[in-house]
């Protein structure tokens, strides 16, 4: 046999087997035993295995509190499992944000554990093409309110004893300055991804004003133009680009300097991840 072919073999037959071992190794985590100390804090943060979510997730972990990391594909997300290895007090969770059924069985997984942050940070741009004046898609619209407007309400509706129950009461939903009708007023494209965040605003004003008497705070952030997929989709090739990690430090301190009074003094608007109200 060619030698370069054997090789050529050889890598594929390495690369597979390191593939396999991953697979087996998501299935265990997935599955495993929630590893909660109720003596420290604890965040849950949906759509955790990729960008700012993942760096939240590492930050967090970093700082001692229990996280459970929740994304679509546990078993497919490597770099979340490799956090996983590295701290034994990240729980990764198999999360659709999109499925009632889930939801509902991850807060029962939970039941009786005090959540401090809800982080609700799972969100899709939709297809771009299907976003322009004369080709307006029914599916993509449908889709990308799913997940990020109604999304972020009903996991915090689930998991809002959990919240309750906590010392620091927070459900903190990720927005962005293309929500703003000020900031984009001459701006044309992504009409979907722009209402869905504009809708989750509205939304996320309404559960505060909801969730007030029972101490909880409900609030809006925003990570900044930073370097992820979704920006990649987004065509954005500008400057003043920050990575997961710098966007994540930021908003941590942020959640933490939350409270009513901030809030209220900020007109429950979103803090952008430089500290700035965003203007809706």
């Amino acid at each position: 046999m060619n030698i370069f072919k054997s090789n050529k073999i050889k890598s594929l037959l390495f690369m597979a087997a390191v593939f396999l071992l991953a697979l087996s190794d998501a299935k265990v985590i997935a599955n495993s035993v929630p590893t909660i100390d109720q003596g420290k804090s604890t965040v849950l943060i949906t759509g955790s295995n990729r960008g700012i979510g993942l760096s939240l997730a590492q930050n967090y972990a970093e700082q001692g509190w229990n996280v459970i990391a929740t994304c679509r594909k546990p078993n497919k997300a490597i770099d979340l499992i490799s956090l996983k290895k590295e701290y034994s007090n990240v729980n990764i969770e198999e999360l659709d944000v999109t499925s009632q059924d889930q939801i509902i069985a991850l807060a029962k997984k939970y039941d009786g554990i005090p959540i401090d942050v809800l982080l609700n940070n799972a969100g899709i741009l939709g297809e771009v093409r299907d976003q322009a004046f004369g080709a307006l898609n029914d599916e993509t619209f449908n889709r990308v309110f799913a997940v990020n407007t109604l999304a972020p309400l009903k996991v915090s509706e689930a998991f809002i004893d959990h919240v309750s129950m906590s010392q620091q009461k927070k459900i903190v939903s990720m927005t962005s300055g293309l929500g703003s009708m000020q900031i984009t007023a001459n701006q044309s494209y992504f009409y979907f991804y722009r209402m869905s965040k504009a809708a989750l605003n509205m939304g996320v004003v309404a559960m505060n004003a909801s969730l007030r008497k029972q101490g909880v705070i409900s609030a809006l952030i925003a990570p900044g133009q930073v370097d992820t997929k979704l920006l990649a989709e987004s065509g954005y090739r500008g400057p003043n680009k920050i990575t997961p990690d710098e966007s994540a430090k930021s908003l941590i301190k942020i959640i933490d300097a939350l409270t009513q009074e901030t809030l209220k003094e900020n007109g429950n608007k979103a803090i952008n991840v430089d500290e700035r109200v965003l203007p809706w």
